[in-house]
């Protein structure tokens, strides 16, 4: 079973349960965060939980940049929504060994990544393990109608923030333990893009979501709630130079690497043709952020991958599963 079957499983035991009338659920289960309409206001709710020894080792991680990772990766979900955070609750469960200097820089790293974009955390829980567990929930706010990912269109461009694979570059350095130069910035400290997911949202970007397990594993996530299919450029696909460094070391397609990676939290996202340049112009004046066209959505629910001799195959590429043999 893997990830994507277990969280069905999952949402299928909620259908049909009442909500309070004072609250409207306007997405569940399903994208990248819950969307609930509480009077006037919406709000985009999101939780992620990060586990030692599956998503970090504390060998090569420092206790203040785990912190920020753990805020930071909740704030791409906010971001791909469109929206703003707002509140936090952080639940930590740790080792005896772990207190003292070792949580006040953890602490210190969450607090920092709240300020930058800020968000305040309002409560929380904790607990004692064998193991680091970091989980943070974010409240946002939606200044009208979030975006979701089932809105993408036939004829929109697909289109995806900065580039691709720096984070797998750096996770597979720290793994083998070389001194292989790589920047390891993409994968220990990424950067939300919620500057970058409201000015989407405000030039009327039709779907989006966030880049965590790979545009491999995640665009196929995209299509199916929307309910349309692709065909994706390799050459067009936004390399980071350090994946582009090391898949050129190991013999290996720097693209399809790139692919594969997982927690790179750019936004990928569909735009008719007509608004993509004016989005693209306004991404870069504003956040100087690169906006580019890796394909085109289409009416056919089938994913293509057009490699660089022009050649159309049927996606086979596979990114990050939890659950995954």
């Amino acid at each position: 079973m893997g990830e994507t079957e277990l969280i069905e499983r999952i949402a299928t035991r909620f259908i049909g349960l009442p909500t309070p009338e004072a609250i409207a659920v306007v997405q569940g289960i399903g994208d990248d965060c819950a969307v609930v309409q509480v009077g006037k206001q919406m709000l985009v709710l999101t939780v992620d939980m990060l586990v030692e020894g599956v998503h970090f080792r504390l060998d090569w991680t420092d206790p203040h940049a785990l912190g920020w990772k753990a805020l930071a990766v909740n704030l791409s979900d906010i971001a791909a929504m469109g929206g703003v955070p707002a509140l936090a609750l952080l639940s930590v469960a740790l080792p005896a060994q772990r207190g003292g200097a070792w949580l006040d820089a953890l602490i210190a790293g969450i607090a920092e990544c709240a300020r930058t974009y800020g968000c305040t955390l309002v409560g929380g829980d904790t607990n004692r393990s064998e193991q680091v567990i970091l989980d943070i929930a974010v409240v946002g706010t939606v200044d009208g109608t979030p975006v979701m990912r089932s809105g993408a269109q036939p004829g929109d461009w697909l289109m995806v923030t900065g580039s691709l694979g720096g984070s797998r570059a750096g996770l597979l350095v720290l793994m083998a333990g070389t001194s292989h130069q790589v920047d390891l910035t993409p994968h220990l400290k990424p950067i939300p893009r919620l500057a970058e997911g409201q000015i989407a949202r405000a030039e009327g970007v039709h779907a989006m979501m966030d880049i965590s397990d790979g545009l491999s594993a995640d665009l196929p996530k995209l299509l199916h709630a929307s309910g349309v299919g692709a065909v994706v450029s390799q050459s067009a696909v936004p390399v980071h130079p350090a994946a582009r460094q090391w898949a050129e070391a190991h013999q290996l397609d720097p693209t399809v690497f790139a692919m594969e990676g997982g927690e790179d939290y750019e936004l990928l996202l569909a735009v008719a043709p007509a608004d993509a340049e004016r989005l693209q112009q306004r991404m870069q004046a504003q956040v100087g952020t690169p906006l580019t066209r890796i394909g085109t959505i289409c009416a056919e629910p089938n994913l293509w991958l057009e490699t660089t001799s022009g050649q159309r195959t049927a996606w086979t590429l596979k990114g990050w599963d939890h659950f995954s043999p």
